[in-house]
C-alpha cells in the first residue's frame, strides 16, 4: 500500500460488508436465471469462485489501498453496466470479475495513487492479460462513462447506509424497516 494512502478503517469496516450483502443478494436473485450462451461475457466463469463475495471484497479492501469512495463508485459502475446491457445477468459466475474490474477502474479514476493492472489482477485472482481484457470490456460496456455526479454519488452512498441500518436491525432480531427489493439492479436509481 502506498505510504500516504490511509484508509478510513471504521468506514471501510461498515462499507465492505454492506456492499457484499447487496451484491450477494443480487447474485442469489439471479443465479436461478439461465444464462443464454449468446449473452456470456468475458466476466463469466465456468463455475462460481469458491471465495464468497464478502471475503473477496475484504481481500481487495486489504490489499488494494483504494479509498472507500471507490467501493461506492464500483457499485455505481456495476449498476451502469446492468442498465446499459439489458442481457447481462449479474450472477455468481460473473460478479467477482465485475467487482475487481469496477474497483480497479474506480481507483484509477478517483484516487490520486493506485496500483497497476498486474497488481489488481493478482489481488483479484486473474492474470495481467485477463485483467487488461476485462478493463477494456467493462469500459466499452459502460461507454467509458466513469464520471459520477455528486448527486448520484450521494444517492448511492445514502442507499448503502440505509441498507447497513437494515442489516443491523436484521442482526439484532428486530423487524426490517422495509422489505428487500425485487429488481435486478444492485441499487435502484429510481430517482432518475
Amino acid at each position: 500500500m502506498a505510504e500516504d494512502m490511509k484508509p478510513n478503517e471504521a468506514r471501510r469496516k461498515k462499507l465492505v460488508p454492506v456492499l457484499a450483502r447487496v451484491l450477494t443478494e443480487l447474485c442469489k436473485r439471479n443465479d436461478h436465471i439461465p444464462v443464454d450462451p449468446s449473452h456470456v461475457t468475458k466476466f463469466h466463469a465456468l463455475r462460481a469462485p469458491a471465495i464468497t463475495i464478502e471475503d473477496y471484497l475484504q481481500r481487495i479492501s486489504k490489499y488494494s489501498g483504494c479509498s472507500e469512495e471507490c467501493f461506492i463508485l464500483s457499485l455505481i459502475y456495476v449498476d451502469r453496466l446492468i442498465n446499459q446491457n439489458q442481457n447481462l445477468i449479474v450472477n455468481s459466475l460473473c460478479c467477482h470479475r465485475l467487482i475487481i474490474t469496477s474497483l480497479m477502474l474506480a481507483a484509477k479514476f478517483f484516487d490520486d495513487q493506485y496500483f497497476n493492472n498486474a497488481y489488481y489482477g493478482k489481488v483479484g485472482g486473474v492474470n495481467c492479460k485477463e485483467i487488461n481484457s476485462l478493463e477494456i470490456e467493462f469500459l466499452f460496456m459502460i461507454n467509458f462513462n466513469l464520471y459520477v455526479s455528486d448527486k448520484d454519488y450521494e444517492m448511492y452512498n445514502r442507499k448503502l447506509e440505509e441498507h447497513a441500518v437494515s442489516m443491523q436491525l436484521d442482526q439484532t432480531g428486530q423487524k426490517r424497516i422495509k422489505p428487500p427489493t425485487t429488481h435486478s439492479k444492485p441499487i435502484s436509481a429510481q430517482q432518475h
